[in-house]
């Protein structure tokens, strides 16, 4: 595991999609209640599963804290890792990283959900500590500006 972590601070070599780094980011904003990044992140996630009633599906389950009533497999397992490395990071251990390996998923792929899980906690708990919102922004990156 720890041959990935120089590899892996650049985008193009990070192999889960998009849309998949996009959701896992807005559960963890979910779960730290940090309605600044859920509405962006979301947003970025809804625009790239490009299927709203899956997106329907996907918030629903994330926002009752219910992923398997969204997920299964590989996407599952890294929304209950994203969970308990959120709420009890003190009782992680390598039986939850065997179970993301379980299903499919590589040390490079583990190590990537990893860093999203706590770069989006580190982010969460800036953006929350400021009292950031989303008054007067774009929400969004794929939201087009409204003009004047």
């Amino acid at each position: 595991m720890s041959r990935f972590i120089a590899q892996r601070s650049n985008d193009e070599i990070n192999s889960l999609p998009t849309w998949l780094q996009e959701t896992v980011s807005s559960y963890v904003s979910i779960l730290n209640d940090c309605p600044y990044s859920l509405a962006n992140h979301w947003a970025n996630a809804r625009h790239l599963i490009a299927d709203d009633q899956r997106a329907d599906v996907i918030e629903a389950a994330l926002k009752s804290d219910a992923p398997e009533n969204a997920f299964d497999g590989a996407e599952l397992a890294i929304m209950r890792y994203a969970r308990k490395l959120i709420r009890t990071p003190g009782q992680m251990a390598q039986s939850d990283v065997a179970a993301m390996r379980d299903t499919g998923l590589d040390d490079g792929q583990i190590l990537e959900v990893n860093q999203i899980v706590g770069d989006f906690n580190y982010v969460n708990r800036l953006l929350n500590g400021l009292g950031v919102t989303t008054e007067g922004d774009v929400v969004g990156y794929y939201a087009k500006p409204e003009t004047t």
